[in-house]
């Protein structure tokens, strides 16, 4: 009896799917609202303020509006989840990143979603390269003060992330294992909730994408150490890199992009992306990307999941070297 109950719930479930995509497909799309999901707090970093802005030009070139849904926590597993269970219809997207589509798998035991059979690549929108950030209390105004500073006191220096395992941990994790020092990790419920506290001196240090730091840099609240990349960004022209600061091998990346619900039709995933390539297109879109202190990295879907399957590899190696685990 339990197995027919469970046979039919199956069969009612797949007719559902079913019958979304044939609606889908029959009519023309879009025909009413898009929901955005974006896994972090409102204004709170690039994650939100770049998939933001890239929305309000869909809503142009759609004629529909397409909703932004800020769904923070979990270091983004509460709105990934939501979207990998959302009718694979094209009317609900997910902005999806290295924390929740790269790192996520080989931090969490239960994600609630698995990246590669809930969810389907739409397009990466931009990468964002790292930055070490102090509270402007902090006596170290180089990365050879802070390592200095950090050894004389092991322990009582505080870093801040957006969750345990989120891409900031990492950061953190990495820095602590290729400069040798013992700083400690503060994970914060979000981006946001870290920033505050970053700038309020609940935690000393910060590793967030560039952009992100900007304004509380401008407004006297910290100070930017080093970018953890090749070369310096030209949003912070007078920052060295990790390698001109001589920490030589310290790179953190992070990527950007659209998802959507396993299973949503191909034409569907074609039509969002074609029109996101023609908005990165214009200048206007590039300049905008460039002033979050991010760089615009246009993939198309098929291009996107390979990537994001190289990066979960990566990600695992630092993830088993830094011995991460759920706190």
């Amino acid at each position: 009896m339990a197995a027919l109950k469970n046979g039919r719930a199956f069969a009612a479930g797949l007719l559902c799917v079913v019958a979304a995509i044939q609606t889908a497909v029959a009519q023309p799309y879009p025909n009413r609202p898009i929901r955005l999901v974006i896994p972090v707090q409102p204004g709170s970093s690039t994650n939100d303020s770049i998939p933001r802005a890239f929305a309000r030009q869909l809503s142009i070139s759609f004629g529909q509006q397409v909703v932004a849904d800020n769904r923070a926590g979990a270091s983004g597993q509460i709105a990934s989840e939501m979207v990998a269970k959302a009718a694979p219809d094209g009317y609900t997207l997910l902005v999806g990143y290295t924390t929740t589509l790269g790192i996520g798998p080989s931090v969490h035991a239960n994600l609630g979603y698995d990246p590669d059979k809930d969810l389907t690549p739409v397009a990466r929108l931009f990468v964002s390269s790292y930055v070490i950030a102090v509270n402007s209390s902090v006596p170290a105004n180089n990365l050879k003060e802070l390592i200095e500073l950090a050894k004389a006191k092991p322990g009582t220096l505080h870093f801040a992330s957006a969750g345990t395992g989120s891409t900031p941990h990492l950061c953190g994790e990495l820095l602590k294992t290729v400069a040798g020092i013992n700083i400690v990790h503060v994970p914060y419920k979000a981006s946001g909730s870290a920033m505050t506290a970053l700038a309020g001196n609940e935690a000393q240090i910060g590793c967030q994408a560039a952009g992100t730091y900007v304004p509380l840099i401008k407004a006297g609240k910290m100070r930017a150490i080093v970018v953890a990349a090749p070369q310096r960004l030209p949003s912070m022209p007078d920052v060295p890199t990790a390698n001109e600061a001589g920490l030589a091998g310290y790179e953190v990346q992070s990527w950007t992009g659209y998802m959507a619900p396993a299973k949503t039709p191909e034409p569907i995933i074609r039509r969002l992306y074609d029109e996101i390539a023609k908005i990165m297109d214009t200048a206007e879109m590039k300049n905008f990307v460039v002033s979050q202190g991010a760089e615009p990295a246009l993939m198309n879907p098929a291009t996107f999941g390979a990537y994001i399957k190289t990066e979960r590899v990566k990600w695992a190696k630092v993830v088993k070297a830094a011995n991460v685990k759920l706190e």
